[in-house]
């Protein structure tokens, strides 16, 4: 068994999901399902489920290699790094350091259709959401849909506490540069960029709904 000084009861549902229990499995999915497909679903418009299982079997197949840290920092980990080869099955030079200077828009195009119904806010939102660098785009989600902390995230994007830091804060400030550059009425920026906050974290709820049949049957040894 996976020593479990240092780590979450997460871990210890994963080991013995891939030693066949499946109800651990069950347990371990019910418990971030929802952060992993919020996490695609910001993204792309299309695979959503496949990925975000996908993401869950990518999690017992390293299973040996886990060391330290949350378990949520560890999943969605794997899941920007299959999110990263999603982008490049598109664009075949795509690079990782992409993330960096590419957004969302840049490498998928067009709007997530299940937000097209969503407030005029929302939208202004996520559309500066997804003109952002990946890497800022997703900084802001882990921090205002996750809560999660600067270390958490740092595992996720494989970089600094402080890179983290930094990034955050340019990433508030694209976002409203973003949002104040669009053509829409002075009272639709304003209130949108008066509660950035605010309407952040009600995307949340947005992305984070998924049936029961988008989540991955638990299996046994892989």
């Amino acid at each position: 068994m996976l020593a479990s000084v240092g780590l979450s009861d997460d871990f210890e549902l994963l080991g013995r999901w891939k030693n066949g229990d499946k109800a651990a499995g069950n347990e371990l999915v019910d418990r971030h399902f929802s952060s992993v497909y919020r996490f695609f679903r910001s993204k792309i418009d299309s695979d959503v489920d496949d990925l975000a299982q996908r993401t869950f079997l990518a999690s017992l197949e390293r299973y040996d290699r886990i060391r330290e840290g949350t378990f949520r920092a560890y999943l969605l980990g794997i899941a920007r790094h299959l999110l990263f080869h999603q982008y490049r099955r598109k664009r075949t030079h795509a690079k990782l350091e992409d993330f960096l200077s590419m957004s969302a828009e840049d490498l998928q195009g067009g709007t997530p259709s299940q937000i097209r119904a969503a407030s005029e806010e929302k939208k202004l939102l996520l559309e500066g959401l997804r003109s952002i660098p990946i890497d800022f785009q997703i900084c802001v989600e882990l921090h205002y849909w996750e809560g999660m902390g600067v270390a958490d995230i740092a595992e996720v994007l494989g970089v600094q506490v402080g890179t983290v830091k930094s990034r955050l804060f340019r990433a508030r400030q694209m976002l409203r540069e973003r949002i104040l550059a669009m053509h829409e009425s002075d009272t639709l920026i304003r209130s949108t960029v008066d509660n950035l906050d605010r309407w952040a974290s009600a995307l949340q709820k947005d992305f984070g709904l998924a049936s029961d049949d988008a989540k991955p049957e638990p299996a046994g040894e892989t």
